[in-house]
């Protein structure tokens, strides 16, 4: 959750990342409107759930993402994907290339001191930049604060408070973009307790402990969730935060 963990530590969970994470919110695309024949980069695409979701609404998408393991995770998943290895702050790609840049909780993995002006300048005028991060949000439910209480103990520097950063300022201090208000899109999230401790496995303050600590508290959480839903499926609410800016002109 924070930009201090390296991205490389999602190479060694592809597997887990591929087999459990969550699709996005179908509010996602339809607060991006008219997709159809859009010129998309899809940065951070991991192993392509946002780029399979852009490409069925009919956008032409280009995955862009660090770690070739994860990208071929996506490659493998999409016959002829265009994809690319690149860092998403330092894009290999020609100025004003792309109508829409999408980071699909990838934007924070960024360098802060070059990635607004590159994603300013692979777009074209009047293009947008487009950044979504979603969330559990089962916050007073004593078997998440005990859940998140283990994580903050295990892994430093990684707080619940992460989740309500305003990424969206991030955009529009630059001068380079006018940012939208955040759009808040919740949803429930239905999962078997085991798909939930793989997908939680492969999010980075987890991957980047060293063992045995990281068994440990993989074992304290599955812990917390069987005392609540024992092996039944669970049901958990969580909210997709999004942000939308638009650039602005160059300055005459």
């Amino acid at each position: 959750m924070g930009q201090d963990r390296p991205v490389a530590s999602f190479e060694a969970v592809a597997d887990e990342y591929d087999a459990a994470r969550p699709s996005y919110p179908p509010g996602v695309y339809d607060s991006l409107g008219q997709l159809d024949g859009l010129r998309v980069l899809d940065v951070g695409a991991g192993t392509g759930i946002a780029t399979r979701q852009l490409l069925a609404r009919g956008a032409s998408v280009i995955a862009v993402d660090p770690g070739r393991e994860v990208l071929g995770r996506a490659v493998a998943r999409t016959a002829g994907l265009r994809a690319v290895v690149a860092d998403g702050a330092a894009l290999p790609v020609r100025d004003g290339a792309a109508e829409l840049v999408c980071f699909a909780q990838a934007w924070h993995w960024l360098n802060p001191s070059t990635r607004v002006p590159e994603v300013h300048r692979i777009l074209a005028e009047g293009g947008r930049w487009a950044g979504w991060w979603s969330h559990a949000r089962a916050d007073g439910d004593p078997w998440f604060d005990t859940y998140w209480s283990a994580i903050e103990q295990a892994c430093p520097g990684t707080r619940r408070g992460q989740r309500d950063h305003d990424w969206g300022a991030t955009v529009g201090d630059s001068g380079h973009f006018e940012v939208g208000e955040r759009i808040t899109i919740p949803w429930t999230r239905t999962i078997a307790v085991d798909d939930w401790m793989t997908d939680q496995a492969s999010h980075s303050y987890i991957a980047a402990l060293a063992e045995p600590a990281r068994s440990r508290l993989l074992d304290d959480l599955r812990h917390a969730l069987t005392e609540r839903f024992s092996n039944r499926d669970m049901t958990v609410p969580y909210e997709t935060w999004l942000w939308i800016a638009t650039k602005t002109p160059r300055p005459a």
